[in-house]
C-alpha cells in the first residue's frame, strides 16, 4: 500500500488488494485518491493488528477477570507476568542449568560417596566443556534427555529434577540413562576422567530416540 505513488499504482492496488482492503473496514478503497493512501494504510494496520483480534482478546480478558479479577492483577503488574504471557526464552548457562538439579548422594564416609564425588567432579568438567562450546552437547540437549522439556517452565518444574548414581557391573559398560517421569539422570559412580564421562553421556543423549524422533 505504501508503494502506491501514482494513479496507475492505485488502480493496480484496487485490482489486486481492493477486496481485502475493503474487508479490513475500508470500503472506500475503490473510490479513493492518491492523497488518501496514508489514511487507508493506517486503517488497514489498525484493523490487522488490533480490531481483527479485539473480540478474542476481550473474551480472554473477561474470562480471566471472572476469577477474582485476575486480568486486572496482570495488567497492574505486567512486568512480573511477562514470563507467563511472552516468549522470554534465553539460552541455558552452566549456573542456571546447575540450579535446576539436586544431587542424590550416599552417606558421607562410604565407598559409594567417594566414587560419587569423583563422578560429580567429572560432571562439573563436562558442564565446563558445554559452556565453553568445546562439545556438540548443549545444556538444552541434556535438559530434554532428563526431563523431556527443552526449556524450564515459567513457574519451574513441579519437583526438582535430580542426579542419581549407580554402580557399574563388572564387565558391563552401562551408559548413563534418564527417567523423564521422575526427571532423574543416572550417572555411573567412579568416573574420574572428564573425557570418559563426556563420551558415554554424549552417546546416551545422541543415540537415544528421544521425543518426536521415532
Amino acid at each position: 500500500i505504501l508503494q502506491c505513488k501514482t494513479a496507475e499504482d492505485l488502480s493496480a492496488l484496487q485490482q489486486d488488494l481492493g477486496d481485502w482492503i475493503s474487508e479490513c473496514g475500508v470500503p472506500g478503497i475503490f473510490s479513493a485518491t492518491i492523497g488518501e493512501i496514508p489514511k487507508i494504510y493506517s486503517y488497514v494496520v489498525k484493523h490487522y493488528i488490533f480490531l481483527r483480534t479485539a473480540k478474542m482478546v476481550n473474551q480472554f480478558t473477561e474470562g480471566m477477570n471472572a476469577f477474582g479479577n485476575l486480568w486486572d492483577l496482570v495488567r497492574n503488574n505486567w512486568i512480573a507476568f511477562l514470563p507467563c504471557f511472552t516468549n522470554m526464552r534465553t539460552p541455558l548457562t552452566k549456573s542456571s542449568f546447575k540450579a535446576i538439579f539436586k544431587y542424590e548422594y550416599s552417606p558421607r564416609g562410604t565407598n559409594h560417596r567417594e566414587k560419587e564425588e569423583d563422578t560429580i567432579y567429572s560432571w562439573e568438567l563436562v558442564l565446563n566443556l558445554i559452556e565453553d562450546k568445546l562439545t556438540e552437547l548443549t545444556f538444552e540437549d541434556l535438559l530434554i534427555f532428563i526431563t523431556g522439556a527443552d526449556e524450564v517452565p515459567t513457574l519451574g518444574f513441579p519437583n526438582k529434577p535430580s542426579i542419581d548414581l549407580y554402580t557399574q557391573e563388572a564387565g558391563v559398560r552401562r551408559l548413563p540413562y534418564a527417567s523423564t517421569c521422575a526427571m532423574t539422570l543416572f550417572l555411573p559412580r567412579g568416573i574420574t576422567e572428564e573425557q570418559e564421562l563426556h563420551n558415554i553421556l554424549n552417546q546416551s543423549v545422541k543415540d537415544s530416540w528421544g521425543f518426536l524422533k521415532v
